[in-house]
């Protein structure tokens, strides 16, 4: 692990993006509404133009999966957890790269304008720079977690390797892993679901992300088993792999708070 603070470094991300220096816009993303919705080019207000929509969406989306990031690695310490290093560093590692992203798309919808002083754009986008190098660059982290998580996966691989040279005496493990196999080539997964655990409206949702950690499982043991320690070497796919990760715990994250603000009836629920 990096730093034992890393996992607050999401949340001063989260506040860069939040504390508008006007209170009446709150965050730079409602700035950049109001901004969208006022401007007028090419004899139109450019809120109406796609690309503009699709830049203000993705921002409001990074924002939102940031924020359900760091409300899980929190949620987790509160109930005592203390294995939430590889959460961490995933938190770390999006929170940054996607303030640095919310903030370039506000300089891009600002054009030239963006670049002047007076708005403050340009200052957050320099403050924000750092985040992706304090308490392990964003590099070094993307390493960890595609490593740690190789090495949890190893110590699988390694207990099956030692049942296949004494078959007779560990016919249950074989057998439970063959049936792993044989359902996974038969299209039929591992097993696992989230019926019941996600709002019923998210279930075909829940039942995506399953199948791609299921996906995301088999590649890991794939290239283990290919590269064996050598895995440590390979820093692009150490890097796809932790792509991967990240994605997926992305998706997790999202699908637990949205499943939760619908079982509560929050008002925001539709829109989450």
């Amino acid at each position: 692990m990096q730093s034992p603070s890393l996992w607050r470094k999401p949340s001063p991300c989260l506040g860069r993006l939040q504390n508008h220096t006007e209170p009446k816009w709150n965050t730079w993303t409602l700035f950049q509404v109001d901004y969208a919705t006022n401007r007028i080019q090419f004899g139109e207000k450019i809120h109406n133009f796609g690309l503009i929509q699709e830049k203000l969406a993705r921002m409001v989306m990074l924002q939102y999966v940031t924020e359900s990031m760091a409300y899980m690695v929190s949620a987790n310490m509160d109930q005592g957890s203390t294995d939430f290093q590889i959460e961490a560093a995933i938190s770390k590692i999006f929170g940054s790269e996607a303030a640095w992203k919310v903030t370039d798309e506000c300089i891009q919808i600002m054009g030239g304008m963006g670049f002047m002083k007076e708005p403050g754009v340009e200052r957050v986008l320099r403050d924000l720079r750092i985040f992706r190098i304090f308490e392990g660059t964003n590099d070094i982290l993307r390493l960890f977690v595609a490593l740690q998580g190789c090495m949890d996966k190893g110590k699988e691989l390694s207990g099956l390797g030692s049942a296949l040279k004494n078959p007779f005496g560990n016919a249950g493990l074989l057998l439970g892993e063959a049936g792993k196999q044989l359902r996974r080539r038969a299209g039929l997964g591992s097993g696992l679901s989230l019926s019941g655990i996600v709002h019923p409206e998210l279930s075909r949702s829940g039942e995506l992300a399953v199948q791609a950690l299921e996906q995301f499982a088999t590649v890991v043991g794939a290239k283990l088993i290919k590269h064996k320690k050598g895995i440590v070497n390979e820093q692009f796919l150490l890097q796809r792999l932790a792509d991967g990760a990240i994605d997926l715990y992305a998706m997790v994250v999202v699908l637990s708070r949205a499943s939760r603000s619908l079982s509560e009836g929050h008002h925001t629920a539709q829109h989450e």
